[in-house]
Parts: C-alpha cells; sequence; structure tokens
C-alpha cells in the first residue's frame, strides 16, 4: 500500500549537505547517490514496513553504494521522513535527533 511521504526539513538539509560533499569531489557522485535516494524514497513510500527497525518506533533503509541512511517513520496515513544520516554517526545522537523532531513516534 502507497503511503503518502513527508519529509522533515532537518532530513531535506541533511540530504543537500551530503550531495554537496560528493558534488565537490565529482558531480556525477552526487547525480548518482541523489538517484539512489529517489529510489529509496520510493521504495519507502510503496514498502513503509519493509524498512529494518532503528530503534524502537523507527525504520530505516540505507543507501546501497553511499554511506547514508534514510531513517522515517510509519504511522496509519502516512510516512515520515525524519533524517538522512551518515551510517557511522553516533547511534545515542542519531537517536536523540530522532526523538527531538516533530513526526516521530
Amino acid at each position: 500500500m502507497r503511503l503518502p511521504v513527508s519529509v522533515h526539513p532537518e532530513a531535506r538539509r541533511e540530504l543537500l549537505q551530503a550531495r554537496d560533499y560528493y558534488r565537490d569531489i565529482d558531480p556525477g557522485l552526487a547525480v548518482r547517490m541523489l538517484n539512489e535516494h529517489d529510489v529509496a524514497m520510493r521504495y519507502i513510500a510503496g514498502f513503509p514496513e519493509a524498512g529494518s527497525p532503528l530503534f524502537d518506533s523507527y525504520r530505516h533503509v540505507v543507501l546501497p553504494h553511499f554511506p547514508y541512511l534514510i531513517a522515517y517513520a510509519v504511522t496509519t496515513h502516512s510516512v515520515n521522513v525524519l533524517a538522512v544520516f551518515h551510517v557511522r554517526r553516533d547511534p545515542n545522537w542519531m537517536r536523540r535527533q530522532l526523538d527531538s523532531r516533530p513526526g516521530g513516534i
């Protein structure tokens, strides 16, 4: 069942920071990363419960070729994308960030 997806402003900012990082290395890398993000977002919208559990109430998907994950919360009527984190971030920090963002559980 496809659900509408909302994106938290911080998640959008984090995505743009990652894009800028890869664009400084090679513009083609930035395009590839954004394409993988788009595919992951369509997957999340179509199969929200398929993402791996992350902490108690959140789920996530990892981009296949880049060290970033998309963290989100699923409600009965929507998916709330809360963050785009580098996978090597401290898990405690990630948890605090997710819990502080509106749209989380």
